[in-house]
């Protein structure tokens, strides 16, 4: 076949002048015409090189309609898209042809030219005529399209015409910079649309996988730099190290499948970004005695405007806005910092902390000086100044503990015993503590008999076992 570089277009309508008719076609009788229905159309195989000889792929096509098919010859046509087209008509495989046959085969086969351009090829058959009942022409089909099992991104349902086993198929292996918003890039993963501008200063990284993406997956998205004074690559990132202009071109490679393609950009690289400080100034210390309480804090400003903090005592003090809620003595902590942005880096937490007073109480705790192992327990009595209930603690575990208002006494030796009051939100917490020295010898454990062979008898059976008396139903032997 002759390989043409006129449009197809153009070339398919001269071929099929007088032969078919596009569209559909209003029958001459009466009865109701149906449209032919494509039952497969296949181009096999789905790839081939010019380099091997005597190459050829065979067109398959199968059509059915109830009334027959009144073509006898379809004209399919292979194109790249571009400039490269042929043409290879097919023929019915019924012989000789019945035109009332419902379903039909068209067959064909192309022989493949050596000078026949590398690229993906789609097939297109040109549109079939079925009859009526009465055996008069009815509707024609569309434009039918062939499908392979080719699962090359971009080329599916296509010939794969090689050359030395190279495609060179000129794909849109990735799409776009993100970052350039004068381009109507369209991508499939939407993390692209919203992906943050990069930041081009010294110190900083890019990385391309982050604003170009992959429309062929199996490929890796690779960069290098033209300018290593400015920026640096390791093939996968770009470290910017000075000041000036960077160019960098982001690529994947040639394949056996897809052409060599590249993205040049070109970016201005400024001084490093720096890290803010703040200027916190004091807050003087509060009193609790009008809780809750709110008082205006400091104005801290960062580089994105006012600072508002993060409280690390949330039972006693929190932000609201500018304003400080008091809702506790005790120390109130701020956290002040800002977070990275295209200019600046992260700050460090700097703390703003002052004192919220409580009123003072005592602990008023008094026990004996001694007390004897004998007695198990002793009874503990405390109170407090601001009338709270007093809880009771041992700091010598070994040697007492306590239970509610009890001191259990365990062994010998000195107990320290803490009363405490807890506090509230306007009393201080406070404590007192009494040593009382338990006396007495804790008692000694009684020794366990030691085990030894018994022999034991039951139904006049004797069986020897190990411990210190016979099981349950055995008597010792006598």
């Amino acid at each position: 076949m002759k390989i043409m570089k006129s449009p197809i277009k153009k070339i398919a309508t001269a071929c099929l002048a007088g032969i078919v008719v596009f569209g559909a076609i209003q029958p001459a009788h009466a009865d109701a015409p149906t449209v032919p229905t494509l039952v497969s159309f296949t181009m096999s195989p789905n790839s081939v090189d010019i380099a091997t000889p005597n190459t050829t792929v065979t067109f398959d096509l199968v059509v059915s309609n109830p009334s027959g098919i009144s073509s006898n010859q379809v004209l399919v046509t292979l194109s790249d898209g571009g400039s490269n087209t042929v043409f290879v008509p097919i023929v019915r495989t019924d012989s000789p042809v019945n035109s009332a046959l419902q379903t039909v085969e068209f067959k064909g086969t192309y022989n493949v030219s050596s000078n026949l351009p590398t690229g993906v090829y789609k097939a297109t058959a040109a549109a079939i005529t079925g009859l009526t009942a009465t055996g008069s022409q009815g509707y024609s089909t569309q434009t039918l399209s062939a499908t392979t099992t080719s699962t090359v991104v971009g080329a599916t349902n296509a010939l794969l015409v090689r050359n030395g086993g190279y495609l060179n198929f000129a794909y849109s292996t990735f799409t776009g910079p993100a970052f350039n918003l004068t381009l109507a890039n369209h991508f499939v993963n939407p993390k692209f649309n919203s992906a943050p501008a990069p930041i081009w200063k010294v110190g900083e990284s890019f990385n391309p996988s982050d604003y170009y993406e992959l429309t062929v997956p199996t490929l890796a998205l690779k960069v290098k730099t033209v300018t290593p004074a400015i920026c640096t690559s390791n093939g996968t990132t770009i470290s910017l190290i000075a000041t000036g202009t960077c160019e960098f071109i982001v690529y994947t490679d040639k394949t056996l499948d897809y052409q060599y393609k590249q993205d040049d950009e070109v970016v201005s690289v400024t001084a490093a970004r720096t890290k803010p400080t703040f200027s916190l100034g004091t807050i003087a210390t509060q009193s609790s005695t009008t809780l809750p309480l709110s008082i205006q804090g400091p104005f801290v400003y960062g580089p994105l405007g006012l600072v508002i903090p993060v409280t690390a005592t949330p039972t006693v003090c929190y932000p609201v806005g500018t304003y400080i809620s008091i809702i506790s003595g005790g120390t109130c902590t701020l956290n002040y910092s800002t977070p990275a942005s295209a200019n600046f880096l992260a700050s460090d937490i700097t703390p703003l902390t002052f004192q919220i007073t409580r009123t003072a109480q005592t602990v008023a705790f008094t026990a004996p000086a001694t007390a004897a192992l004998a007695n198990k327990t002793l009874a503990l009595t405390a109170t407090a100044s601001s009338g709270n209930v007093v809880s009771f603690q041992s700091d010598s575990p070994t040697i007492c503990s306590v239970t509610g208002n009890s001191l259990n006494l365990l062994a010998p030796g000195n107990c320290q015993v803490e009363a405490i009051q807890a506090g509230t939100a306007t009393v201080s917490p406070a404590s007192a503590t009494q040593s009382i020295t338990v006396t007495g010898v804790a008692a000694t454990a009684a020794k366990k008999p030691a085990a030894k062979k018994i022999a034991c008898v039951k139904n006049g059976k004797t069986k020897t076992f190990t411990g210190t008396k016979c099981p349950a139903g055995y008597k010792v032997k006598k």
